[in-house]
């Protein structure tokens, strides 16, 4: 059984909670929060002899003790990848930490090398793949610094005990997945989950490459694999992936050469044999507008079946390291923040944090039954793309809004619907993404 360690979920149980050791002795705070319905803030697990994942609120990143020292993969947030730094040297109090990589160069994953080279002391080289080197330079985020070594294709560390591979285009075009061999284990991020609609409308995911790509996976021999976000699975997983999107990809393209309009496909391509993932009332009308929107773009229905979708359309996604997705698990691009605070309110609480000099301000309003405020800009620089994201208690993501520029001393309007969602406790954040230069 994997072993696990977790922590409260409000900021006062982040301190005591990053002093317990669960599973190793001793009791877990007694704060009053600790009956919060809120998930745990953090947890660190198990999965391989000597592998962990660590999942800080609802993203997931990995390190692996090796020959030569800790290997840490996305640090997540500056916040994160404090109590990251501790978990690491709880499990491995007499390793250094000998390398940090990217999985790819969303903010929401990459930011907070900083911290952890600081608190071990060292000056940690970073790896990742070559195309995420120019954009986090020209973006100069001290939070997301560049990596000091790239590859193309593939690169080994600690003599072969980690693998990464670049499989092309997917979610970004610098995603590396990584592959431990002595373990079966891979760990794939954003354009791979288990059983889970792709996000929203699937704005900076490249299709018709995501197929290669999600092939190549197919092709690293593990049988254990973690993601980004949610559940880890298995191969059957990524094959589950995989059909799913040529499903959506064949359903909706026969709608777009019947000649059904974006409305009329979302309207009648309803995906019934998904409808146990999860995400299926949030995301699958979107999945199939994006796809719509893609191979309109291609110029499916007009003869030509075979061009691609232009990534920058409608700027939305779950982790959007290309001006584009988590951008895509939402919208991340170079340089934007990306990330919770890890602090909760509750349900009938008014949240009012400044974060990179946008202060937002958001209730619940239930006559509405949506989420309500504003954003400030309180610098003298205008906040390029703005949006904000609400994640609740129960692990639903509300969000993100519709990027917007704001000039010093503006205030913009936010309001998120809230879906009906049943839930004790929420938190919230700006992204501020670098303005174009």
């Amino acid at each position: 059984m994997a072993r696990k360690r977790s922590s409260g979920s409000t900021a006062t149980l982040l301190v005591a909670g990053a002093l317990w050791v669960g599973c190793g002795g001793g009791e877990p705070p007694s704060d009053e929060s600790a009956g919060t319905d809120a998930p745990p803030q953090f947890e660190t697990t198990e999965v391989a002899e000597g592998v962990y994942q660590f999942r800080w609120i609802g993203h997931n990143t990995l390190f692996a003790v090796t020959s030569e020292g800790v290997i840490a993969f996305d640090p997540i947030s500056v916040e994160a990848a404090a109590v990251y730094a501790d978990e690491i040297r709880r499990v491995a109090p007499d390793a250094e930490l000998a390398a940090i990589v990217y999985s790819h160069r969303d903010a929401d994953h990459a930011t907070g090398a900083e911290v952890l080279r600081e608190a071990f002391g060292t000056d940690t080289p970073i790896f990742a793949h070559e195309n995420a080197d120019g954009p986090l330079r020209e973006a100069g985020d001290p939070d997301l610094p560049p990596p000091t070594s790239t590859f193309a294709e593939t690169m080994t560390l600690a003599g072969g005990e980690i693998e990464l591979h670049y499989l092309g285009r997917s979610h970004s075009d610098d995603m590396a997945v990584a592959f431990l061999p002595a373990h079966d284990l891979a760990f794939a991020v954003d354009f791979v989950s288990r059983d889970r609609f792709g996000y929203m409308d699937l704005a900076s995911f490249h299709f018709p490459d995501m197929f290669g790509a999600i092939e190549g996976l197919l092709e690293i021999p593990f049988e254990q694999i973690v993601f980004g976000h949610g559940p880890s699975g298995d191969r059957a997983t990524i094959e589950r992936q995989l059909a799913y999107y040529r499903n959506l990809d064949s359903a909706v393209r026969d709608a777009v050469e019947a000649g059904l309009s974006e409305d009329e496909t979302a309207e009648s391509v309803l995906m019934e044999d998904y409808s146990h993932w999860d995400r299926y009332d949030d995301w699958r009308e979107l999945n199939v507008r994006g796809m719509h929107r893609k191979l309109s773009a291609a110029g499916v229905g007009e003869g030509d079946e075979e061009g691609e979708h232009d990534e920058g359309r409608e700027g939305r996604g779950e982790h959007d390291g290309n001006g584009g997705e988590h951008e895509g698990e939402g919208g991340h691009d170079e340089g934007g923040e990306g990330e919770e605070s890890g602090e909760y309110v509750g349900r009938s609480e008014t949240w009012d944090a400044t974060r990179r000099g946008a202060r937002l301000i958001l209730a619940l309003d239930s006559g509405r039954d949506a989420f309500a405020g504003t954003v400030e800009n309180t610098t003298s620089e205008t906040l390029c793309a703005v949006r904000v994201e609400v994640h609740l208690s129960t692990g639903t993501e509300l969000g993100p809004t519709a990027r917007t520029d704001v000039v010093p001393g503006a205030t913009t309007a936010v309001e998120l619907p809230a879906g009906g969602e049943v839930f004790e406790s929420w938190t919230a954040h700006p992204e501020v993404s670098s303005c174009p230069s």
